[in-house]
């Protein structure tokens, strides 16, 4: 087991352009940065697809390299810059998560691009500008999470267990464990423990395959990822509203033999005085049935709003209709969720809403629409008593 590894910066560009590329990456682990930039890090029999995605997710800044190359071809460049973009509408507006570079000078930057400021590699100053705006955001990061930290008077930390096993099928499960500490909430520890046994379930049940193994299909001939059942488990830092704590984990998993790897999400959610865990969102309100037709209805409006492809696409595509009623039918389709500042956040794994191309899918719905349906004690916990006194007083307006 060991600590946390230092923010990740994520290097995204088109193969062709690998030698330009490179320089930067030299550079950049020279100046001390943590950098992911694949033909480093990948080894040979890794499921290259998979373990992009992983590091894609965990990356604190993404820099992508734009050329003549990464913008006029569909490829895994420009799928790397639809995640980075998605993960960018949920940073502050002064956050520098994306950063990118031009290669090529006069190219067409995509629509999506323009309102982040560019800095060209042929400039004598680039390598520079990007030292500076990358400390800048990591600086900002750790800043950010001492004040949350000193403000809720707790604190927290992470811890890494991985483990490897070859064989037919093997395993590689990687888990992060949170840890939590309070002066002000002394239980709060046991939040972290729950969610440690709770992720070494997969850990044990990944062990589970070395009694269980299948020479008739898989072999040693094959490539190791394909024989390998590979599970991935890391969270975000926490989410705090009121006296309710979310933690989110994205996890990334592979079957073994599987067509593809995916990705899935967990939350735990805990009210922190006292301590108690929120096993479903279910709970939370007062008349589950009426609440959850409010909860579905406002969802799938938010999903059938989602258009895919580039806004210059002259074409964009909705999520289907059925596809987003089948994965939203009961309180367990909604599992996945975070309390945030002004709405509750849903988080949707591919295939649930929609098809494994589109990616996951996200949907927010703000206090204002449930809080009818939300128990007091919840209204407390989460202080959003106020937003419940104003709807009672813009309803009483209206009827006077």
């Amino acid at each position: 087991m060991h600590d946390q590894d230092p923010p990740q910066v994520f290097l995204s560009y088109a193969k062709p352009d690998q030698h330009r590329v490179t320089p930067f990456f030299e550079s950049l682990e020279k100046s001390g940065f943590n950098v992911w930039y694949d033909c480093k890090r990948l080894k040979p029999g890794q499921n290259w697809d998979f373990e992009i995605k992983r590091a894609l997710d965990k990356a604190s800044i993404v820099i992508a390299f734009l050329s003549e190359n990464s913008i006029n071809r569909r490829g895994y460049a420009q799928r790397e810059i639809k995640i980075a973009l998605d993960k960018l509408s949920e940073k502050l507006i002064d956050d520098i998560y994306l950063i990118p570079v031009m290669l090529d000078d006069g190219i067409l930057i995509p629509d999506q691009l323009q309102g982040i400021q560019c800095i060209s590699a042929n400039a004598s100053n680039c390598m520079i500008g990007v030292v500076e705006a990358l400390n800048l955001q990591l600086n900002k990061l750790g800043v950010e999470t001492q004040k949350l930290q000193v403000k809720e008077e707790l604190s927290w930390s992470f811890q890494t267990k991985k483990e490897i096993c070859d064989g037919l099928p093997g395993y590689e499960t990687e888990l992060q464990f949170i840890r939590l500490q309070s002066t002000k909430y002394p239980a709060l520890y046991e939040a972290g423990e729950y969610i440690q046994g709770r992720l070494l379930e997969s850990l044990f049940s990944s062990r589970s395959s070395m009694l269980d193994q299948a020479p008739s299909q898989y072999n040693f001939g094959q490539e190791k990822y394909r024989r390998t059942n590979t599970y991935d488990a890391h969270c975000s830092d926490p989410v705090i509203k009121g006296r309710v704590l979310t933690i989110q984990y994205a996890i990334h998993w592979y079957g073994a033999g599987a067509a593809h790897p995916n990705i899935d999400f967990c939350t735990y959610s805990f009210v922190m005085a006292p301590l108690i865990l929120i096993e479903s969102l279910e709970q939370i309100f007062i008349t589950s049935s009426e609440a959850f037709l409010n909860v579905q209805n406002s969802v799938r409006n938010k999903l059938m709003a989602i258009k895919l492809g580039s806004p210059e696409e002259e074409h964009q595509v909705c999520l289907d209709s059925n596809g987003i009623a089948l994965g939203t039918q009961n309180w367990s389709d909604f599992n996945s969720f975070i309390f945030k500042e002004d709405c509750i956040e849903f988080l949707f794994a591919p295939y649930q809403v929609a098809a494994y191309a589109c990616g996951p899918q996200f949907a927010e719905v703000p206090y204002i629409e449930l809080i009818e349906f939300i128990r007091p004690e919840y209204q407390s916990a989460l202080e959003i008593e106020h937003i419940a006194w104003q709807k009672k007083r813009a309803t009483k307006l209206v009827d006077d």
